[in-house]
């Protein structure tokens, strides 16, 4: 009930804060409105008397608007396009703050209430219109434009009445509700004594005598009437029926479990031996596989190493053939060159024996010529002195076909030489062309012969890399087999160690069902 009485306590104070919260703010919202009334009715009046020609009563009709309730402090101010043209008028219409002036500066409103809440301040912005309370403004403030600044009406308003008002209103409120929390908590105190706190306090007893009944399930709470504690009641008996049919089963279920447990660690030990043997018959597999794998890696290395060097032996039967095929080339191209240097020699042999033919003419002209020049001598002989020069040419002529008769014969005798020599060249060259001929042919089955021994190689070197790709494979392969083979010894291992928790899970599974079957006696059903 305390705890009731605390919760009505802080919400209707709650409440009665919330009320005269907002009895405030309405009240504050109505003096700002009032504030407005009052700054038009004050401008509405200066306007008058501006018209009627009475302005300089301003005070007095400022001082009547300052009798009324609520005002404090109301203040004309002038702006400057007013101070510009009537002049600055009383020290008490010009700004006394920063607010003030700002007012004037901006002509945006100023509202504001003090931290106490007792006052509120509004400084209300007067602007040169062409409309306003039906009047035009800017008939009279002609030297400023239309709605500029012309002035402000400063003003407080007393807030005391309407907060005092506000807290009255509160204070009531709570009164009201302290009256009312009265027989409300009785009502409550007397319907939770019975229908509440009594059938809990006898169903709080039947669970007390259920606890206390030495494991009991048999008992059971009484029910008394159809509201919520006699539902609960007889939701809890129907518990209970459950839960005893539950241990029944419980019960039998322990047994069974003890026996399957006692089994379970049987074939536990049966599986546990049973890897220990799998995890040594793996290992030697492992091992084996492990020679295995190596043996296969040296077998790929010298497939590897020979394809290495059958790769060698081709480049070098490649460059070798090259080489044959450029001799086969120099040899045809010499045999070329020698045959049209023996077609050369054969034409100079020719050319030799025509030179032949020139010199045995010139050998006739040359013998013609002494015997004329013989003649001649003989001539010039008979003709006595007077032959003499003629011949002394005579002579001359004849020493000079002497002379070519000789080297006719000195030329032929050389181009005797000659032709012997060319026709020993032509020999050489026949026997040079024959042996090139021979050297050619010699090349060119070195050559088919090199291409049979690449082609072989060739072969070498391809069954060199197949072997060595499947020696590969079969390493690939078997170092693959030795992975498996080992995760498989791990996961042996794995078993095995799952068979020896498994062998410690069942006995304690054996022991917790003899616990379990040794609790779940201790209930009556």
């Amino acid at each position: 009930m305390g705890g009731i009485w605390v919760i009505l306590v802080v919400v209707w104070t709650s409440m009665v804060l919330w009320t005269v919260e907002g009895q405030r703010d309405i009240s504050t919202r109505q003096a700002e409105q009032f504030a407005g009334s009052v700054h038009e009715m004050t401008l509405a009046g200066l306007t008058s008397m501006m018209i009627t020609g009475t302005v300089a009563q301003r005070p007095q009709f400022l001082d009547q608007i300052r009798e009324l309730n609520k005002i404090r402090d109301l203040r004309v101010l002038r702006g400057e396009p007013v101070r510009t043209q009537f002049g600055p008028g009383d020290p008490a219409e010009s700004a006394k703050d920063d607010i003030e002036r700002k007012v004037l500066a901006t002509g945006e409103v100023y509202k504001h209430v003090d931290k106490d809440g007792e006052m509120l301040r509004v400084v209300m912005p007067a602007r040169n219109r062409t409309n306003y309370l039906g009047k035009n403004c800017t008939m009279c403030h002609t030297a400023a434009p239309e709605n500029a600044v012309l002035g402000a009406v400063s003003m407080n308003i007393d807030l005391k009445e309407v907060n005092a008002e506000a807290n009255a209103f509160g204070e009531r409120v709570y009164l009201f509700a302290v009256l009312v929390s009265l027989p409300t908590l009785a009502f409550l105190y007397f319907f939770i004594t019975r229908f509440v706190t009594g059938p809990l306090k006898r169903m709080t007893g039947g669970l007390q005598d259920i606890a206390g009944g030495e494991g009991d399930l048999a008992h059971r709470l009484p029910v008394v009437g159809h509201d919520e504690i006699g539902q609960a009641s007889l939701a809890f008996n129907s518990m209970m029926e459950n839960l005893s049919g539950l241990i029944r089963r419980v019960r039998d279920s322990t047994a069974s479990l003890a026996r399957h447990a006692d089994e379970l660690f049987v074939v536990t030990d049966q599986t546990n031996q049973g890897v220990s043997r799998q995890r040594s018959e793996i290992s030697e597999f492992a091992g084996a596989m492990n020679q295995m794998a190596g043996a296969v890696q040296d077998v790929a290395g010298n497939a590897q190493r020979a394809a290495q060097a059958a790769h060698t032996a081709y480049d070098s039967l490649s460059a070798g053939k090259q080489v044959v095929i450029r001799t086969v080339d120099g040899i045809q191209t010499l045999a070329s060159e020698v045959e049209q240097a023996a077609e050369v020699i054969r034409r100079l042999e020719k050319d030799s024996e025509s030179i032949s033919t020139v010199l045995n003419v010139i050998r006739g002209i040359a013998e013609q010529t002494n015997l004329l020049a013989l003649n001649a001598a003989i001539e010039a002989a008979r003709a006595g002195d007077s032959g003499r020069g003629f011949a002394v040419v005579a002579d001359e002529v004849r020493l000079l076909a002497t002379r070519t008769q000789e080297s006719t014969e000195e030329i032929r005798s050389k181009i005797e030489e000659l032709q012997k020599a060319t026709r020993e060249a032509v020999a050489v060259m026949d026997r040079g062309r024959e042996r090139a001929r021979g050297e050619a042919e010699q090349a060119a089955e070195a050559n088919t012969a090199l291409e049979a021994i690449n082609a072989s190689v060739t072969t070498i070197n391809e069954v060199n890399t197949q072997i060595a790709a499947a020696a590969e494979t079969q390493s690939t392969v078997a170092r693959e087999i030795s992975r498996n083979v080992a995760n498989i010894s791990d996961a042996a291992e794995q078993n095995a160690e799952a068979a020896r928790r498994t062998t410690g899970a069942g006995e304690e599974l054996a022991r917790l069902a003899k616990e379990l079957d040794g609790m779940v006696r201790r209930f009556k059903v």
